[in-house]
């Protein structure tokens, strides 16, 4: 069946690539979710970074002139801390300190690390720190010789940060059989702005070291972020929540630069309608997968003129 703005009733919205690039916002992106705000119609932000916490990227996000409440977000490094306080795991963080914020309130016992969560943080990323997390999956012992269950990884060395607090997961928490390696997302590569290091242009991502990780312990990483079916539920929930509606999962439209990790499977399944935009990581030939996006549209901007223009 053909896209049919007219039928979408609320929006899914990427962040990175779809509304901004680094400090750059997409052609008339901040007009765009003004507009929607303006005409009522709801939305929800859905990123897949973890470079940050929630609430520092709703301030990064001001800054850009993108405005919104805590209830217009949802991130993927959100759903794992969300992930890792419901089974009471006792994470090993291979992510930058603003976003270990994101679990600075939940109880650990390190060294006895039952999970490891991953964010896109290069620091992180030396033998020692990835080694870390490799031996939390294997069960290996930390450490040579005796040591308090307060110890921790120093995160001066590794450029990981563990949680510290000694406290251990309160009695009956179902905890897994095997330590959880948790990933935000499994995207390869991701569209950075020019920096010191390279000009403008693809990444190495997130899911490149999870991928390693996932094959060196020889286990099935857990998804929480988009493209997972289980990202897309909570954000109707949270959408629903927030706006008091109850929406048809045909009726929501999820919008991205990705057609795999955006626009991918847990989209799919529930019937979301997928808009690609021609910005961020997109290339000639990214809407050539099978199913292919419903439509595909040359920015955020133009796909919110369609949706309005219908209305």
């Amino acid at each position: 069946m053909p896209f049919n703005p007219r039928a979408i009733k609320a929006l899914l919205i990427d962040l990175s690539g779809t509304l901004h690039i680094g400090k750059e916002l997409t052609p008339r992106a901040a007009e765009a979710v003004e507009r929607l705000r303006n005409a009522g119609v709801p939305f929800l932000f859905c990123s897949n970074s973890t470079k940050e916490s929630e609430a520092r990227l709703l301030g990064t996000l001001a800054s850009l002139g993108l405005h919104a409440s805590p209830g217009e977000l949802l991130t993927s490094l959100g759903a794992c801390r969300l992930y890792v306080e419901s089974r009471g795991l006792r994470p090993y963080l291979l992510l930058s300190p603003e976003a270990a914020e994101e679990f600075a309130d939940l109880p650990s016992c390190a060294p006895a690390h039952d999970a490891v969560v991953v964010g896109l943080y290069p620091p992180a990323f030396s033998y020692d720190s990835l080694n870390t997390a490799f031996r939390v999956l294997k069960r290996e012992p930390l450490y040579s010789e005796p040591e308090s269950s307060a110890r921790h990884v120093d995160e001066g060395h590794t450029g990981a940060t563990a949680l510290s607090d000694p406290t251990p997961a309160p009695s009956g928490t179902a905890t897994p059989t095997a330590p959880v390696l948790v990933a935000p997302h499994l995207s390869s590569f991701q569209q950075n702005a020019a920096n010191e290091a390279f000009p403008a242009g693809l990444s190495l991502g997130v899911g490149a070291y999870v991928r390693a990780l996932a094959s060196a312990a020889s286990v099935d990483p857990v998804v929480v972020g988009k493209p997972s079916r289980g990202f897309f539920e909570l954000a109707l929930s949270r959408l629903g929540q927030t706006h008091g509606v109850q929406l048809d999962p045909h009726s929501v439209v999820i919008v991205g630069d990705d057609a795999v990790n955006d626009l991918g499977a847990g989209a799919i399944e529930l019937g979301l309608q997928r808009v690609l935009v021609r910005t961020g990581k997109y290339r000639p030939g990214s809407e050539e997968t099978s199913p292919p996006p419903d439509a595909v549209y040359d920015s955020f901007a133009d796909l919110v003129d369609a949706i309005l223009a219908s209305s």
